[in-house]
């Protein structure tokens, strides 16, 4: 987060001639720099992932049909990659906000080797990043 800092930093020089002093630059800049760097928890406290796997739950689950899963996963906004042979299914999601960062929501899925029945369901920890 310190290269965001630097970068905005460098961003505000020009606007340090139109502060008052040097002090007041990096009082803004340091409010900025503070606002970038707090919002980059958010999305991943225990209450924000046990939802998540609420969500999982309520659309997938082990025993479910290959392709109803795939549909209830695509229908919450999820996103799958199904090119590999293997039995492992992965389906991610994005979750931007206004704040300048983004969460990526994945859960795997394991299936049997025809591709037909979900064996296993996993929800991982979501992931969010911001500048």
């Amino acid at each position: 987060m310190v290269n965001a800092c630097q970068r905005i930093s460098a961003w505000f020089s020009g606007a340090r001639r139109g502060c008052e002093s040097l002090r007041e630059f990096r009082r803004r800049t340091g409010l900025v720099c503070v606002l970038l760097v707090l919002p980059g928890c958010v999305g991943m406290s225990n209450a924000d992932n046990e939802r998540f796997q609420a969500v999982v739950a309520k659309n997938v689950s082990p025993g479910m049909s290959y392709i109803a899963a795939l549909e209830h996963l695509v229908k919450a906004g999820f996103s799958c990659d199904e090119r590999s042979a293997a039995p492992a299914v992965n389906c991610s999601r994005t979750r931007d906000t206004v704040l300048l960062y983004s969460c990526i929501q994945r859960v795997d899925l394991m299936t049997d080797t025809q591709r037909e029945t979900v064996v296993k369901v996993t929800p991982q920890s979501i992931r969010c990043v911001g500048l």
